[in-house]
């Protein structure tokens, strides 16, 4: 177990809601809740992340959707949907439509069953929600390589504009493809200087390589390390938000896209970094 660098480093749960209550606005908490609306604040302060190809916000659309203008490979989500829930994927064409990452089909009438549930609110804290289709990322091969299947994505925590912890979140076999640490997925400290993987932990485990894969992560480097750093740092003038956690990936051709944008950024980054955010501003996330 890493050992942080104090316990009156930590920020525990209750510090961190007053913060988030007294930093960040209302109006800039309910904008980041929609991705929408967060994607289009990104894209107007010049920060990189991924178009949206199809936009539906009631069940009367799907059968004005333009089906013939979907990509062979896209992602469909919900707009307000919370830990990754009712994403479909599709990676290429297939019999009856599409395919999945295993090769299985994905029809016409499967896509249209998970457009109701979304717009249905199905995945959503509202009673309803909108749906949006994406290109499909794929992670850069430097990244791909040290991930067990899944997408891997890297959480930037920033007050205001300047990071201050980083870490590379890392899918594995038993977190099943997601890169959720609560399933198991590895947690990565990430230099801020130089983008490297410091150390590791799957749970409370430290490891130097990965237990699928057995690539070795320590020292391993993020790509586009710089233009990580500066996407995050978009984040806040997009947003209005003055205390945030900043999802970003590495997509293979596009280079460093900002998934979504977190209010309300959990703590276990501090297990992982070994470092207390209460220190933030002090040089914290370099080791």
């Amino acid at each position: 177990m890493i050992r942080l660098r104090g316990w009156d480093a930590v920020l525990g749960m209750n510090r961190r809601n007053a913060r988030i209550a007294r930093e960040n606005p209302a109006e800039a908490i309910r904008l980041v809740n929609n991705k929408y609306a967060t994607k289009q604040a990104l894209t107007a302060a010049g920060a990189p992340t991924s178009p949206t190809l199809g936009l539906l916000r009631s069940r009367r659309e799907i059968a004005t959707l333009d089906w013939d203008g979907l990509p062979d490979c896209w992602a469909l989500k919900p707009n307000q949907g919370l830990g990754g829930s009712g994403i479909m994927l599709s990676f290429g064409r297939g019999r009856g439509g599409w395919r999945s990452s295993s090769g299985r089909p994905v029809t016409r009438d499967m896509v249209v069953e998970q457009l109701r549930r979304i717009l249905d609110g199905e995945y959503s804290p509202r009673p309803s929600d909108w749906a949006l289709f994406e290109p499909l990322i794929r992670a850069h091969p430097d990244l791909a390589r040290l991930s067990h299947q899944g997408l891997p994505d890297i959480r930037v925590i920033c007050v205001g504009d300047e990071p201050r912890l980083a870490m590379l979140r890392l899918p594995t076999r038993f977190s099943g493809g997601r890169a959720n640490l609560h399933q198991r997925a590895i947690g990565a400290a990430v230099d801020l200087d130089t983008g490297r993987i410091t150390h590791a932990l799957v749970g409370k485990e430290p490891t130097e390589n990965h237990p699928d894969t057995a690539e070795r992560l320590i020292g391993a480097a993020v790509p586009y390390w710089p233009h990580v750093l500066d996407a995050a740092r978009r984040c806040a003038a997009a947003t209005g938000l003055r205390y945030l956690g900043a999802d970003i990936v590495v997509d293979a051709e596009r280079g460093p896209l900002i998934l979504e944008v977190n209010a309300r950024p959990g703590l276990q980054i501090q297990n992982v970094t070994g470092h207390g955010l209460m220190a933030a501003g002090t040089g914290t996330g370099r080791r």
